[in-house]
């Protein structure tokens, strides 16, 4: 089975429903799953950048789960984005991440 990662950037997880339905079934169905809960992870409107990197590399598939937020994705997970997915890392020369499956949901 591949290393499945879903990163989770609800911003308030315990006020969502839908949010809870759809992680509480994401981990039934794949159990050996990783699960990075941004809300929980933040510090100071930060994130450390080396276990999100280290937690990327060791998946081959990354689930990025948010709430579709006007076009675009929730704040908390856009700082997600611009502190751990860094050129050098997630693009341009020597990029890690080419060749894993990303899906949206």
């Amino acid at each position: 089975m591949k290393n499945i990662l879903v990163v989770s950037g609800h911003p308030n997880p315990s006020a969502s429903l839908a949010n809870k339905a759809i992680l509480e079934s994401l981990r039934t169905a794949f159990p050996q799953a990783q699960f990075r809960e941004l809300a929980s992870l933040v510090k100071d409107g930060h994130f450390d950048p080396v276990p999100e990197q280290e937690a990327l590399l060791k998946a081959d598939v990354i689930v990025l789960q948010f709430p579709f937020n006007w076009y675009s994705v929730p704040g908390l997970l856009k700082t997600w984005i611009d502190e751990v997915l860094l050129h050098g890392f997630a693009y341009g020369s020597g990029a890690k991440l080419s060749g894993k499956t990303v899906l949206l949901s």
